[in-house]
C-alpha cells in the first residue's frame, strides 16, 4: 500500500495552541484518533475567530466530507501542540484545510493533513454552493507571521 505523502506549507492563516490529552492505550503516546480530534478542534477554532459556528457559515452548515492524515513522530500527554491551517482547493460545494501539527516549543512536526469541507444546505441537508461571502472572506485571509509557521 502506498503511504499518503503531504507536501509541507508555508502559507497558514490561523493557528491554535493545544494540549495532547491522557493515552489511551498502554502505548503511552497519544492516539491517532485523540491526534485527529486536535485537528478537529482547531477547525472549530478556525471558524470561531471568523466569527462563525459550524452550523451556521453564511446560512449554510460545515460537514467534514474527508480527511487524510501523514504521521510524522509521535506525540505525548500533555505536550503542547500548536496546529496550524491554510485553506485550498475552493471549489463549488466546498474546500480543504490543510493542517499541520507541530510541537509548540521545539516546533518539530508531528502531523501533516487536510480536511475536506462540505457545504450543506441546513434544511434539507444536501451540499450545496459555498456562500460567496465565505469565498471572499478566506480569499482575504492573511498569512501568519513566518517565526508561527
Amino acid at each position: 500500500m502506498a503511504r499518503i505523502q503531504f507536501a509541507d506549507f508555508d502559507d497558514a492563516v490561523f493557528a491554535v495552541q493545544l494540549v495532547c490529552p491522557p493515552a489511551l492505550h498502554p502505548g503511552a503516546h497519544t492516539d491517532n484518533v485523540q491526534l485527529l480530534q486536535l485537528a478537529s478542534q482547531a477547525r472549530c477554532a478556525f471558524f470561531a475567530a471568523l466569527g462563525y459556528r459550524e452550523n451556521n457559515v453564511e446560512g449554510v452548515q460545515i460537514f467534514v466530507g474527508d480527511q487524510a492524515v501523514q504521521y510524522k513522530a509521535e506525540a505525548f500527554p500533555q505536550q503542547v501542540v500548536q496546529v496550524q491551517l491554510a485553506v485550498r482547493d475552493m471549489a463549488a460545494k466546498g474546500f480543504d484545510l490543510v493542517y499541520r501539527v507541530v510541537d509548540a516549543e521545539s516546533g518539530q512536526p508531528i502531523i501533516l493533513g487536510k480536511i475536506g469541507v462540505v457545504c450543506v444546505d441546513r434544511s434539507s441537508k444536501r451540499p450545496c454552493a459555498v456562500p460567496e461571502r465565505l469565498k471572499q472572506r478566506l480569499a482575504q485571509l492573511e498569512l501568519l507571521a513566518a517565526e508561527v509557521c
